[in-house]
C-alpha cells in the first residue's frame, strides 16, 4: 500500500515536470535571447522582455495544449482506476 501511494505521487510529480517542460523551456530560451539582445543594444525596457516571453508562452500553450491535456487526462483516468487500491 505505501509503495502504491509513493509510486502514484512520484508519477504525478514526473508528469507535472514533463508537462510543464515545454512551456518553461520556451520561456527560458526567449528570456535568454531577449536578454542577450538587450545587453548588446543596451536597452533596459522591462516590457521588451515580458511581451515576447508572454507571446512565446501563449504560442507554446496553443501548440502543446492538446498534448498536455491528453497526458493529464490519461493520468487522471489511471488514478481513478487505482483509487480503490489507494483508499484501502
Amino acid at each position: 500500500m505505501p509503495d502504491l501511494l509513493t509510486n502514484t505521487l512520484t508519477e504525478a510529480l514526473y508528469l507535472a515536470l514533463w508537462v510543464s517542460l515545454p512551456v518553461l523551456g520556451v520561456a527560458f530560451t526567449v528570456a535568454l535571447l531577449v536578454g542577450l539582445v538587450q545587453a548588446f543594444t543596451q536597452l533596459s525596457e522591462p516590457a521588451l522582455n515580458a511581451i515576447p516571453r508572454a507571446l512565446a508562452v501563449l504560442l507554446t500553450l496553443g501548440a502543446s495544449g492538446l498534448w498536455m491535456s491528453h497526458q493529464l487526462g490519461a493520468y487522471t483516468a489511471k488514478l481513478f482506476q487505482a483509487l480503490p487500491e489507494l483508499v484501502r
